[in-house]
């Protein structure tokens, strides 16, 4: 009986954890990617190399409307020239992250991404959480063959001036 728990407890550790933080990473970096389109695309869905701003505010509400609230509800992002900070609640427990968000080598980097609670860590690391914003910004202006050339944080939003990608 203590074997089958201990193998079961391995199971967990080495497949269940990876497999939930990955399922949790792919579905907010593809919603985050959605999201960024309905604000910066064109009707055609095409997007020329310029400057855009991305309105936090509006992308916290859609997401917010698209959360399943039986895992979280009250999401909260905001930006300012210190960073951004993202918030939400499970339950009874309010949890957050903050970082700066950085153009570095024509991508978006989240640079000294922190969470505020040691349990949360555990299940999702600071450092993929940067590495879910940073894959669905990035992947939406990969998509559209451009780069991120410089980002400037305002209130409540980020604007990003982008180039052809390989310039």
């Amino acid at each position: 009986m203590a074997g089958l728990l201990l193998v079961c407890c391995v199971v967990g550790w080495f497949v269940g954890i990876p497999r939930f933080r990955d399922s949790i990473g792919d579905s907010i970096s593809e919603e985050l990617s959605t999201q960024v389109a309905s604000q910066l695309d064109t009707a055609t869905g095409e997007l020329a190399p310029g400057t855009y701003t991305l309105s936090v505010t509006d992308l916290e509400r859609q997401i917010e409307a698209n959360v399943d609230e039986s895992t979280a509800s009250d999401v909260g992002i905001s930006v300012d020239p210190s960073g951004i900070e993202i918030g939400f609640t499970s339950g009874t427990q309010d949890f957050g992250y903050s970082g700066m968000p950085v153009a570095r080598d024509g991508r978006l980097a989240i640079d000294d991404m922190t969470v505020d609670t040691d349990f949360l860590g555990w299940i999702m690391p600071a450092d993929r959480v940067a590495d879910i914003i940073e894959s669905g910004i990035n992947d939406y202006f990969a998509a559209r063959g451009l780069e991120i050339e410089s980002i400037v944080l305002g209130n409540d939003e980020i604007t990003f001036t982008t180039v052809p990608a390989g310039n």
